[in-house]
């Protein structure tokens, strides 16, 4: 059984304010809280109180089953808090810091703005369990001090905790975040709180997240619109400007380009460091990978992407591949992902591609995990509509950011593995990936000199899907132009990735 950090068997009242039980302080915050509760309860008369009421009311219905949900509020709080105390410190006081600050900034504006909602059904069309416990609810908790919702306030500080433990595990950030958005809802439709009140407590969580944590984003030189994976371009010409309001779809956009890679060098130069070092070898997959993100480092028009109709400049440099767990009609794909550092050569790149080959042979990467968890998952409609609406406006967790493939500079497949030729392949519209790499097969193809001869030349065919918003047909074709000099000539990519080439 996992051992508590605190030893509160230790715990008195002349050592409370000591280093160790110091953090059990901010309960107090509840008691003063209900004490202002009951003196806003008591002397703010309801005809004082201001309606809130919004057309989201008039358009979701009545449901007395989510009061299931309504309730679980109580044990999640309970259970989240009692966990965090217990093995979790640091998670417990940042619960607290949101809980404190919705109870300060809630009690004002009951008293400077109290607020009142007449929602609730004057009788119930069915008699079950779920309607006479909400019969109970409604006896004891008055309609009045509604806006913003604590209740929705509260679930919102307790899932920031969880979203924050950096020992989550994709499951628990999953399931605390579902859970946490049934309870958000569960208010409306139980008719316990306005639609208005909710968005309110969603602001108000979001004020608290810049107030009491602005730190934590490790912001930097991000300033009022950028994402916390990209900064928002704001000097670039009206075309670019323009061209994502017209055509808003990245897979709308698409521009497809092949080229032919001449193997005479590069083949040789594979060979020979193979030859030189035969515990880390390299193959043509690993020039291709490394020549792309150097390129990418080099011309950074091509980190470049689409998000909600605006662009940004991406503030690393990633790649994702497609891994096959073995080569059979029903053996599993998984999706590697690598990060590229500015110190990181062909040596270094190859070797964190041979690293993701091998763990993703063994093991489900964690997109892949958290992919198989959502389709156990009841409401996969919206959750799906949630998740685009977060991926679109830039919100999504920087766990899963981190995870996703398709959070990626560029998403390289290397059909030539599997004995194939090049293709098209689409991009997504979802995530912000703005180029996708197809390696094909190599080959010998003729090639005829001015008097007519013959000559084989043993070639690579590359080809490219890119978004052809991002940036004009000059940049693309000098930054392709670079990358082939790159693949043809390896011993280019033996220094680091921001040391320029010249071509």
């Amino acid at each position: 059984m996992k051992k508590p950090v605190v030893d509160y068997r230790k715990l008195r009242p002349n050592n409370i304010a000591s280093k160790e039980f110091r953090h059990l302080l901010m309960l107090l915050g509840w008691a003063i809280y209900f004490v202002m509760y009951f003196v806003t309860e008591n002397l703010i008369p309801e005809s004082a109180c201001h309606v809130v009421h919004s057309r989201m009311d008039d358009i979701i219905p009545f449901n007395e089953y989510f009061v299931i949900f309504y309730v679980s509020w109580y044990l999640f709080m309970v259970a989240s808090l009692l966990y965090f105390l217990l093995y979790d410190i640091k998670s417990f006081v940042i619960a607290e810091k949101f809980i404190i600050g919705m109870q300060i900034i809630a009690v004002i504006t009951y008293i400077v703005w109290p607020s009142v909602q007449f929602l609730r059904p004057e009788e119930f069309a069915n008699d079950n369990f779920c309607t006479r416990l909400l019969g109970l609810i409604y006896g004891f908790d008055t309609p009045t001090g509604v806006c913003p919702s604590l209740h929705v306030g509260y679930t919102l500080s307790v899932w920031a905790a969880w979203i924050r433990k950096k020992d989550s595990k994709v499951f628990t950030r999953i399931f605390v975040s579902i859970w946490a958005f049934m309870i958000s809802i569960s208010v409306c439709f139980v008719k316990q709180h306005s639609f208005t009140d909710v968005w309110a407590a969603c602001v108000l969580y979001l004020f608290l997240e810049f107030v009491l944590f602005r730190k934590d984003f490790k912001m930097g030189k991000r300033r009022w619109g950028d994402r916390r994976d990209a900064a928002l371009l704001r000097d670039i010409d009206g075309m670019h400007y323009v061209m994502p309001l017209m055509y808003p779809n990245r897979c709308d956009n698409e521009a497809y380009i092949t080229m032919s890679i001449d193997l005479a060098k590069t083949e040789d130069y594979i060979a020979e460091f193979n030859k030189q070092h035969p515990d880390r070898r390299i193959s043509i997959f690993d020039l291709v990978i490394t020549a792309a993100l150097k390129t990418i480092r080099l011309r950074p028009q091509m980190n470049r992407f689409i998000a909600n109709k605006t662009m940004y400049q991406r503030n690393g440099i990633t790649a994702a591949f497609t891994v096959k767990k073995n080569f059979r009609d029903d053996g599993d794909e998984t999706l590697a992902r690598i990060v590229a550092e500015d110190t990181d050569n062909l040596d270094t790149l190859s070797k964190k591609v041979r690293e993701q080959i091998a763990f993703c042979k063994n093991n489900d990467d964690e997109s892949t995990e958290a992919m198989n968890i959502i389709k156990k998952l009841p409401f996969k409609h919206l959750i799906g509509a949630v998740a685009r609406f977060l991926d679109r406006h830039g919100w999504m967790p920087a766990s899963v950011i981190a995870t996703d493939p398709y959070q990626c500079s560029v998403v390289l497949s290397n059909l030539g593995s599997i004995g194939m030729n090049i293709g098209y392949h689409h991009l997504m519209n979802w995530g912000t990936t703005s180029i996708f790499i197809i390696v094909g097969t190599k080959k010998n193809k003729p090639y005829f000199d001015a008097q007519g001869n013959v000559t084989m030349k043993r070639e690579l065919d590359l080809s490219f899907t890119i978004d052809e918003r991002i940036s004009d047909g000059f940049y693309y074709g000098r930054s392709l132009k670079l990358m082939k000099k790159l693949i043809e000539n390896p011993e280019l990519m033996e220094k680091p990735l921001t040391e320029e080439i010249t071509y």
